[in-house]
């Protein structure tokens, strides 16, 4: 292995798994390095990530079978500081809230994929309110909903509906706000989303990385991953 791949390899790790042209020439110059690419996509099939070049911005991501790198429960509640209040179930819900609030943001096509440019904290819950209103009515005992949601998607949307609205700074799980304000200090941590005056907007990281997340092959691997965690639920 060429030095070059080694030290960018190293600074990958140490800057949270990107760089960027301006900000780290010298680690785009070995980047730039054809060689030094072939080399990073042989290690990548090793340990499982990718890497994904973005205007001035190249990435490492995890893929699924990456046992390294990606995050299990453990991460996960020390992102979100929790406490003994936080329970599995509480984990799955905010990976719900999660999905939905990407899916209203970047519901777009192609080049496009923005919908949205940012959402107030009030909105997403209404939003998200409806949506489990929706998953929960009363069709259900007729079995047209059951088609479309499993009775974990249900179970959640159930535990969403049957919280209090709280207070905007609200960090309590029994609220609505509070596990908003959760998920935003893991999306912080993550450096996917800021937060100012209760308006959520997605940074540069995210609109460079979902176009990576939104290609069939990988949304296959999410559905996948998703039957796996019902399976194992």
């Amino acid at each position: 292995m060429k030095q070059e791949t080694a030290s960018l390899f190293y600074t990958l790790m140490k800057k949270s798994g990107w760089i960027e042209r301006i900000a780290d020439p010298q680690a785009w110059e070995y980047w730039q390095d054809s060689e030094v690419q072939s080399e990073l996509e042989t290690l990548g099939k090793e340990l499982g990530f990718e890497m994904y070049p973005a205007g001035g911005k190249v990435y490492l991501i995890p893929t699924q079978d990456n046992d390294l790198f990606l995050k299990n429960n453990v991460d996960y509640r020390s992102d979100i500081s929790a406490d003994n209040e936080v329970k599995l179930r509480d984990l799955y819900l905010l990976n719900y809230l999660a999905i939905y609030l990407l899916y209203l943001l970047f519901c777009g096509e192609g080049s496009n994929a923005v919908a949205l440019p940012f959402i107030t904290k009030e909105k997403l819950i209404e939003l998200f309110n409806q949506h489990c209103n929706n998953v929960t009515k009363s069709d259900i005992n007729e079995g047209t909903v059951q088609v479309e949601y499993s009775e974990n998607f249900l179970q959640l949307a159930n535990m969403w509906l049957g919280k209090t609205e709280g207070d905007s700074k609200s960090r309590k799980m029994a609220e609505k706000y509070g596990c908003i304000n959760r998920l935003l200090v893991k999306f912080r941590a993550d450096g996917l989303f800021e937060e100012q005056d209760d308006i959520i907007h997605p940074t540069d990281k995210l609109k460079d990385l979902m176009p990576y997340f939104l290609r069939k092959a990988r949304i296959t691997d999410i559905n996948t991953w998703i039957a796996q965690e019902q399976k194992e639920g």
